[in-house]
């Protein structure tokens, strides 16, 4: 854990089941064999078919905003929803996800520093306890019902011009505001399902955190990493980033 006076950092198978339907085979009153009576037969359903993660098929276009979407530079307020699109490459899969997400973002509170748990020494400890942990918590829905992965959303606080008072590096969080993992596709790759995380900040009252931005792409700009195969679509991003206050 680091501190500077810098600003802010930034499938599943399918089991189907089979019933088999036995039919026997009953005497006539003679004792002779009768035809044993039709059975009627179930009918029969297609199996889902189980969702595909992905495509290995490098995109050829950027993202794109539909009517639905939220326009870049959009401000809104605190508790109202975001609905836009994201791209993933995952490279342990090699393969890219496309999905649509929900974003609220709740008000922001406020904590003593002291509170912010990580693995500090007692020289960042003790600015911690100088300072205001600043905080909101948010909700990611899936709206398309993509089988995919949210990733880590870009969304950071707004403190202005000089931004926070404290950087923070590493592992940190506070009681009931942890960023945390993004779900995996079993806990997410459905309509509707949703994940709660949050955005914290450090700073002192005279910079406090008074927005919180999204601005992955199209809003802003793509991270590209050196062996990521996908192309570089910046030239049609970085439109304006969302912002809740």
């Amino acid at each position: 854990m680091a501190f500077g006076d810098t600003s802010s950092m930034r499938g599943h198978a399918i089991v189907l089941i089979s019933w088999l339907m036995l039919a026997g085979c009953s005497a006539g009153e003679t004792g002779e064999p009768s035809a044993a009576p039709a059975t009627p037969t179930a009918p029969s359903h297609p199996a889902t078919p189980a969702p595909t993660f992905g495509t290995t098929a490098i995109p050829t276009g950027p993202l794109r905003l539909t009517d639905e979407m939220t326009r870049p530079g959009t401000r809104l307020r605190f508790g109202e929803k975001a609905i836009v699109p994201v791209r993933e490459y995952h490279p342990l899969q090699k393969v890219y996800t496309e999905g649509v997400l929900g974003i609220v973002v709740h008000r922001i509170r406020t904590t003593p520093g002291s509170r912010v748990r990580g693995n500090f020494d007692e020289e960042d400890r003790a600015l911690l306890k100088r300072h205001i942990a600043y905080h909101a918590k948010v909700t990611i829905t899936n709206e398309s019902g993509n089988a995919f992965s949210p990733g880590t959303p870009r969304l950071g606080g707004d403190f202005g011009d000089w931004g926070p008072a404290v950087t923070m590096l590493g592992e940190e969080g506070l009681p009931g505001c942890r960023e945390g993992n993004p779900p995996d596709l079993d806990e997410f790759g459905r309509k509707g399902a949703e994940w709660k995380t949050c955005v914290l900040g450090v700073s002192s009252r005279s910079r406090p955190m008074t927005a919180v931005q999204y601005d992955d792409p199209p809003y802003g700009k793509d991270v590209q990493f050196q062996d990521d195969p996908s192309p570089d679509f910046n030239k049609h991003y970085n439109l304006g980033p969302i912002t809740w206050s």
